[in-house]
């Protein structure tokens, strides 16, 4: 059974966190560590930085539905990943422009390069008592004539799922996920969904790590 969970960390758990904040710039640039070419491009984390990159189309699915926003998807530790909030709401609710499109990038996260991020999951996962599934990093941003920049972190909710790996699936578990911001901001977003085999969340633009959770 999925229960509701807070979203904001114990008090304890999240002073780790801030703590760690002024060398989270570690954690930032190791968003673009991933094992492709058109990865290269990733951002380092924060809302002003602009990349050239490829558009590239895509197929990711979780439990048959598609995403709707173009995008980089190569989370391989997850059972597909995608953006649920449709292309228009989030050009919408961001104020992109007509010649701007969403555009997002999943990759799986490498512990070994990105420690502090690792050390705040494990952290707001032991505050709630659960086990550390699969940890991504996600970008969710903007295409703009080419170029590539994140969606501010304050703006409004997208729904995002993932794919929880069948090695990691357990009858009467809770899932949830923990996000890891750069800059060391930590919250644990609750699952909304019934279905046993995906996680199904509301996050906002921006980067950060992205772990499932169960307890």
């Amino acid at each position: 059974m999925k229960a509701s969970i807070i979203k904001k960390l114990m008090a304890g758990a999240l002073t780790v966190s801030l703590v760690m904040a002024p060398a989270f710039s570690a954690f930032a640039t190791t968003i673009t560590n991933v094992e492709s070419k058109v990865e290269e491009a990733i951002s380092s984390g924060t809302s002003g930085e602009v990349t050239t990159v490829a558009e590239v189309p895509n197929t990711s699915s979780v439990a048959g539905v598609k995403t709707t926003v173009g995008g980089v998807y190569l989370a391989t530790k997850v059972n597909g990943s995608i953006v649920s909030t449709s292309a228009a709401a989030i050009a919408e609710s961001y104020g992109l422009a007509g010649n701007e499109k969403a555009y997002a990038k999943f990759s799986n996260l490498d512990a070994k390069k990105s420690p502090l991020a690792m050390q705040a999951v494990v952290a707001a996962a032991a505050s709630q008592g659960a086990e550390v599934g699969p940890v991504l990093n996600v970008e969710l941003g903007k295409m703009t004539a080419g170029k590539y920049s994140l969606l501010p972190s304050d703006g409004a909710a997208i729904r995002l799922s993932f794919g929880i790996p069948k090695s990691f699936v357990q009858a009467g578990k809770t899932y949830a996920v923990v996000v890891v911001r750069a800059g060391g901001a930590v919250s644990i977003l609750q699952d909304i969904d019934e279905n046993p085999n995906t996680v199904t969340f509301d996050t906002t633009g921006g980067a950060g790590a992205y772990a499932i959770i169960r307890y």
